[in-house]
This record gives structure tokens, sequence and C-alpha cells, in this order.
């Protein structure tokens, strides 16, 4: 299936809207070959600029999409647009419902021990019939990683939602599909917390207009330090786009 894209700080972005993005995750799950699904919002994009070792992890992910209206805000800037946010937690009640059609196991690996329970309950109230192959809590130490991803292994899931959060969920995905056949690994940050009911999204109509940062913010002040990369963000995609111009006047006069 190919695939548009538009590179943003280095990191190439998906051009799909989630009926694309769901289209994608079947083929490739039908194929059977690992893959690791990256959401990424302004946030992920600008520390993978700063982190080398997090950028090449994100670019050699097998789909990265537009969490945030950070994201496709940038791509409109740049002249590839984005159709639409692919966000985790959009993207995981989705897949969830076209696992349990499909017969797919999913595993749950993240959060608090109760928040993933309620999560995976939750799940279940909703999708009866979908095959949880099992959960884990994401409170495990360095030493207890390598009996975390042997389990994984073990029950042999389709899909893998990992809530360890960004960047911890990446370097994990990545390390697990150099060693193990998982044939969809998606880092879904706090979608758990939403599954579970401990979190709440914005109201919808924060989240047409591209403010559910706000609403984060003024849910929990102490973000407030997180979202000086929003700004931060802007000037190093608007420094790309200015840069790009100078390279295509240089190579013409050339």
């Amino acid at each position: 299936m190919n695939i548009e894209k538009v590179t943003i700080l280095g990191i190439p972005v998906a051009r799909l809207n989630m009926q694309g993005t769901l289209a994608w995750v079947e083929d490739t799950i039908e194929k059977g070959k690992p893959a690791h699904v990256v959401t990424a919002n302004a946030e992920v994009l600008y520390r993978a600029y700063r982190e080398p070792q997090l950028a090449g992890i994100l670019r050699e992910a097998a789909l990265v999409t537009a969490d945030g209206f950070g994201v496709v805000w940038a791509s409109r800037f740049l002249g590839a647009p984005v159709p639409a946010r692919v966000t985790g937690v959009d993207l995981v009640q989705q897949l969830l419902a076209l696992a349990e059609q499909k017969g797919w196991g999913v595993y749950y690996l993240g959060a608090k021990p109760e928040v993933v329970e309620k999560a995976v309950l939750n799940t279940l109230s909703r999708y009866p019939r979908l095959k949880i192959c099992g959960y884990r809590h994401g409170y495990f130490t360095e030493q207890e990683k390598e009996e975390v991803m042997s389990n994984i292994v073990k029950v042999k899931p389709q899909i893998l939602l990992v809530a360890l959060g960004s960047p911890k969920q990446e370097h994990f995905i990545r390390e697990l599909l150099a060693r193990f056949a998982i044939p969809m690994a998606i880092g879904v940050g706090g979608t758990f917390d939403v599954l579970a009911g401990t979190a709440k999204r914005a109201p919808a109509w924060m989240q047409k207009r591209g403010l559910e940062w706000l609403y984060r913010l003024f849910k929990e002040p102490s973000r407030w330090r997180r979202m000086l990369a929003l700004p931060r963000f802007v000037m190093a995609v608007i420094s790309q786009k200015i840069f790009a111009k100078n390279v295509d006047k240089t190579e013409k006069m050339l």
C-alpha cells in the first residue's frame, strides 16, 4: 500500500485519514510483517527534532500518524496537508472494533495496575467478543523487562497497545520488534486512562477547534513546561520552510 507522506522536522508523517489508516493496518496485519505505529503530536516531533536517537526510531517506524492539530497545521504550512488527525485514542477505539470483527488478539501494556485493569474491563463491556490476549501494567523495572517481553510473545497478539508515554513506549517497541515478530505494535500514550474513565477528553467543540491542549493544561496546570514545546515546534517548522525555499533558490541559480 503506497502512502503519501509529508516530512516534518525530518520525520515522515502519513497523509492518511482514519479510514486510510485502518485499511493500512488491516493490510499490514494480514501480511504478518511486524510494524511499529507512532501516533505523533507536535511535542513528540519536536522532541525527535532535538534527540537523534528518537528521530531514528520514528523514521524507521512503519507508520507515523498526525496526532494533534499542531502536526496538521505543519503539514498545511509545508504545502502537503494531512487530511485529518489520527489520534492514538481515536485509532485505538476504531481498532478495537475492527479487531473484534476480525478475531485479532490484543494485548494491553502500560499505565497503573488499576487503570489498565479497568481499561480492559470497559473494553470487554463494549466489545464482548474481542480477544484480549493479556495485559500488564507499565510499572516494571529494567530487570523485569525481559519477562514482560517474553509474556507478550508467548500469547502472540496481532495488536500490541503500549501506553508507557513517549519516548519510553517508542524505545520499548523498537527493542521488542528487533527481537520478536509482533504484527502491529502501537504507542498509545494516555489512551488507557481514557478507556478506563480516569481521564476525560476535551469537549467535542474543543477537539474540532484544536484546543485539546488548552483543556489538558486547564486540567493539569503542571503541564505548562511541556506546553513550551508547542511554540518551539512552530518556529522549527517555519525555519524548515525558509531553509527549503533558500535551497530551492540556490539550486535554480546553479
